[in-house]
């Protein structure tokens, strides 16, 4: 049979079968005879229409039954013990290909940084920086040649190691969106960098010594690198490959897929950042039990990220079936006020905000960026920095005792921004008709944004570092009060007293929330700041528009504010938008007015 045929034929089942699965109240008997009718249509279609969408929707509806009826049966540790024992080794066994690539390349690029260290007896310094190949060779003088894993306590080592690796792993993914052309060049730079670092030591007669001092972490803190490297690849396979699937369907089964990847990961970098701060400067432990060590590091990595996940692919029953994510129709999605939201909920839902109204704040986010990027660069009558060597950094974001006009120009974009984004967000969760109207130029929150924002940049003006952190760990409540303001229509002063109000409700929500979207917005800057280092960016768009050098100089300037205060923009279009969900949230728990309305209801009926 065709597969239209087939279609044609079942169709009105399953549709009967989707309309009752979204009644909470649909016929359970009904609905389990459509399972059983769901099941055998699926067992034909892996037969006959195995690449074929048919088949994914037939699992994915047949899908949703089974997790809803076992729903209520999961616990959150068997949820955990699952991500280790099933769906990361599922996830690494279906990018088995970008996983080889991401090997090849690493091994090529590592022999590349031996045989050219070979030809060029400078290439060293290069590659590793003059200072750090001077502080070697004095070590190697010494008698010490792993002196440099002694140069300082154990948790600073460790913590500094830590934050580097977790860096590179970050990198090395993010940068698969661009075309995985990012995470290529990446590996490239680490696989030399690395094969240079064991010839350093080969070609001065210290390969045993450095073997074991070097693998003793590296044996975990290697592969971590091509592991992160086969999930940008896998992400980058997405918009490059999408299939039968839309370019954005595609990009979305491949990140999710290199997400778990990446997560899997993260354990094994603290783990190899621990090894390397505690236990690798130890090189007087005998050299039978570091070189057992490695082995044994060696072998985890081996049997867990290659062996268990082909595996676990066998033992599986329709492993296709259960690593694709199965295109199942969706109703739009509602907004109901009335509901309460736990953090991950939030958490959540504003992704899902973010990404579908992905047009609306992309373009004022890259805008905003944009305009501060212009003015910053051309410095129009030096007032925003002295002109001579200065270096856009994270550091000068919020330089305002030095360069004060550029905390004025931060306060007006913040203050535009925020009544954009929270003008924007009450319209999708509370369009006319459906509560009080606030407009974008309304009086009380538009003189509550530009007081909060003013003591934000006036707490930041004071120049003390600690004041700093005390304006950033204030700013996610300002958002929040600047929602209040907005959805209730209240004064400075009101939005207060209101915000402590509903927050004594539920500070956990709030500090859960504020904290993720903190490291993710960090973690987007440092993939920014890293990608266009490593991919050379600046230096390209130079090359394409410009030989000037003072125009060079300033569009690499402007370049580096974008990053900086795109990455700003992009933390508040979060911060706006889980602070509107918030607020729903914790006002239904304070005034439960859905349940006083339902306990009415029941009144009147009687």
């Amino acid at each position: 049979m065709k597969e239209s045929e087939f279609i044609k034929q079942n169709k009105e089942k399953w549709l009967e079968f989707e309309n009752n699965l979204l009644k909470n109240d649909g016929d359970p008997s009904k609905t389990a005879k459509l399972f059983i009718q769901i099941t055998d249509d699926l067992s034909y279609a892996r037969t006959f229409y195995q690449n074929r969408s048919v088949r994914l929707y037939l699992n994915g509806s047949a899908k949703v039954l089974f997790n809803d009826l076992n729903k209520s049966r999961k616990k959150r540790f068997q949820s955990f013990l699952n991500f280790w024992k099933k769906d990361l080794p599922l996830a690494v066994y279906k990018a088995k290909r970008p996983m080889l690539i991401s090997f090849c390349i690493f091994i090529a690029c590592f022999a590349l940084g031996i045989i050219t260290s070979l030809q060029d007896k400078n290439f060293a310094s290069q590659i590793l920086s003059v200072s750090y190949v001077d502080m070697t060779e004095a070590n190697i003088k010494k008698g010490d040649a792993m002196g440099v894993y002694k140069s300082d306590d154990e948790l600073h080592i460790f913590f500094g190691v830590l934050y580097n690796n977790l860096r590179v792993d970050f990198l090395t993914f993010f940068s698969g969106i661009f075309m995985a052309i990012g995470t290529l060049v990446v590996m490239i730079t680490n696989g030399i960098m690395v094969g240079v670092f064991q010839y350093f030591f080969i070609e001065r007669g210290l390969f045993w010594e450095s073997f074991l001092g070097i693998w003793t972490h590296g044996a975990l803190e290697i592969p971590t690198i091509v592991l992160s490297g086969g999930a940008g690849l896998m992400l980058g396979k997405g918009l490059l490959f999408p299939g039968t699937y839309s370019r954005f369907q595609a990009f979305k089964l491949s990140g999710m897929t290199g997400l778990k990847i990446i997560m899997g990961v993260v354990p094994v970098t603290v783990m190899a950042a621990f090894i390397e701060g505690f236990l690798t400067r130890h090189t007087d432990i005998p050299n039978v039990l570091r070189f057992t060590f490695i082995l044994l590091s060696f072998a985890f990595i081996i049997v867990y990220f290659v062996v268990y996940p082909r595996r676990v692919a066998r033992r599986e029953d329709n492993t296709e079936d259960r690593i694709d994510h199965a295109l199942v129709y969706k109703p739009p999605f509602e907004f109901d006020a009335s509901e309460i939201y736990s953090s991950g909920k939030i958490i959540t839902e504003t992704f899902r905000h973010l990404l579908s109204n992905f047009v609306f704040f992309g373009k004022w986010i890259i805008s905003f960026g944009l305009i501060c990027a212009f003015i910053v660069a051309v410095n129009p009558l030096t007032l925003f920095h002295d002109g001579e060597n200065y270096s856009f950094g994270i550091n000068f974001l919020f330089n305002y005792e030095e360069y004060p006009l550029l905390g004025i120009l931060t306060v007006f974009c913040l203050t535009a921004s925020c009544l954009l984004f929270v003008s924007f967000m009450k319209s999708k969760l509370q369009p006319e008709g459906k509560g009080s109207a606030g407009s974008f130029l309304a009086p009380k929150t538009l003189l509550t944004t530009f007081i909060l924002m003013l003591v934000f940049a006036f707490i930041i003006f004071t120049g003390l570092d600690f004041m700093t952190f005390v304006a950033h760990l204030l700013l996610p409540f300002f958002v929040f009060l600047i929602c209040i303001s907005y959805y209730e229509s209240l004064t400075f002063y009101e939005c207060f007293q209101r915000g402590f109000a509903m927050l004594n409700q539920s500070w956990g929500r709030f500090i859960a929330v504020i904290t993720f979207f903190a490291l993710i917005s960090f973690i987007i800057l440092l993939t920014a700041m890293q990608g266009t280092r490593v991919l050379m960016l600046n230096n390209a768009l130079t090359w394409i528009i410009t030989d000037d050098e003072v125009t060079a100089s300033k569009l690499s300037l402007g370049l580096s504010v974008f990053e900086n205060f795109f990455s700003l923009y992009l933390y508040l279009a979060l911060m706006i938008i889980s602070g509107s969900l918030l607020y729903f949230t914790l006002k239904e728990i304070g005034t439960a007015a859905n349940l006083i309305a339902k306990i009415r209801n029941i009144k009147s009926e009687k």
